[in-house]
């Protein structure tokens, strides 16, 4: 079953942010920083609060953040239109 960022946009989450989710779950990884993605950092910080039982928004706010993580990316490697 392929992991889904949104409902709503049925993006399917990139490995980006899979990958970040991962590292999340591992309490002896480090913080990201600003030379990882958007959705690395997106996952990383699910990954992180899911770990450790901590609620950070309702579902449907995380999943637009996801969808937008995705299209900043996007944005920054080239492709899509600015809005």
């Amino acid at each position: 079953m392929t992991p889904y960022a949104s409902a709503t946009s049925g993006l399917p989450a990139n490995q980006e942010m899979i990958d970040g989710y991962v590292d999340g779950l591992d309490l002896s990884s480090p913080e990201p920083s600003a030379n990882r993605s958007r959705s690395y950092r997106h996952g990383f910080e699910n990954g992180r609060s899911d770990r450790n039982h901590q609620f950070i928004e309702h579902a449907d706010i995380r999943r637009d953040k996801a969808d937008a993580a995705m299209a900043a990316d996007a944005m920054d490697a080239g492709y899509g239109e600015k809005p």
